[in-house]
């Protein structure tokens, strides 16, 4: 677990690294405000002061990670000494794979991926609701609570989708359950279950992602639909929705951008070989 004092040299560090490459780090702070173990975080301090972060976030056997180091204090070693701890740690582990998170537009970011060569993986997109565009409501789609009984459907969704091992979509399910403010929602058309969506409400905001539509009901308009549906929800609330997806071509980022939603930045992810 992560004390008060860690978690604000965090933020202060993510603060004065984003504003100097104008960029958006992922450390996923639902994850580090709710760590369980302390082998995950990684820290290099000079005269008190944070220098250098690295977080891993393990979702069964595969592992992402997240860091960053003060624009001081770079070309000093400091993000090459935390990796190589992680490194040791994964080991122990007997981690399964590694995506090193790292923001479209950081140069530093890229050059570091490039030193150790890590190979080009994806690209997901945070997105952002433009309040009152993109709604088109139908009746023969909506959404339902997730129950015990949609587990297994659940997991075959990320399978077929999101190209999961079995043992990584049960992991990340079990974790998602425990999430607070989460919710996993089945989505319906014609009273059949094809796909799924969660949203998670933070501090005023909602953020939709594990968006799936069995593949067997595809290219249907049943996604555009039920994205409709939980941005219709979800705005009875709050006009700040973000949804973030890993969208391989220019046809899938289109149905987003028709439900009123704009790329706000990217994060491109790599492979690296353990």
């Amino acid at each position: 677990m992560l004390n008060q004092k860690q978690l604000d040299d965090i933020k202060a560090l993510q603060d004065i690294c984003e504003t100097h490459e104008g960029i958006k780090l992922k450390l996923n702070w639902d994850m580090l405000q709710h760590r369980t173990a302390d082998h995950d975080d990684f820290f290099h301090y000079s005269n008190k002061n944070l220098l250098g972060f690295l977080a891993l976030y393990g979702f069964g056997v595969q592992y992402e990670l997240c860091g960053m180091v003060h624009p001081g204090h770079r070309g000093e070693g400091i993000f090459k000494e935390l990796f190589k701890k992680a490194m040791i740690s994964l080991k122990d582990r007997n981690a399964g794979s590694l995506l090193i998170n790292v923001p479209g537009t950081s140069g530093s970011g890229k050059t570091f991926v490039e030193a150790i060569d890590a190979d080009y993986d994806f690209t997901e997109y945070e997105m952002k609701w433009e309040p009152g565009s993109g709604i088109t409501l139908s009746k023969s789609v909506m959404t339902r609570g997730m129950t015990e009984d949609d587990i297994p459907q659940c997991i075959s969704l990320d399978i077929d989708c999101f190209g999961q091992s079995r043992t990584d979509a049960e992991a990340m399910l079990k974790q998602m359950l425990t999430e607070q403010g989460l919710k996993s929602l089945m989505i319906e058309a014609d009273g059949q279950t094809v796909g799924k969506i969660r949203v998670q409400r933070i501090k005023g905001q909602s953020f939709i992602y594990g968006f799936a539509i069995d593949p067997k009901y595809q290219r249907r308009g049943i996604g555009r639909k039920a994205l409709s549906y939980v941005v219709s929800e979800e705005s009875k609330w709050t006009d700040d929705i973000f949804l973030d997806v890993a969208a391989e071509n220019s046809h899938a980022l289109k149905l987003y951008e028709t439900s009123g939603f704009r790329t706000i930045y990217s994060q491109d992810y790599y492979r690296y070989k353990l």
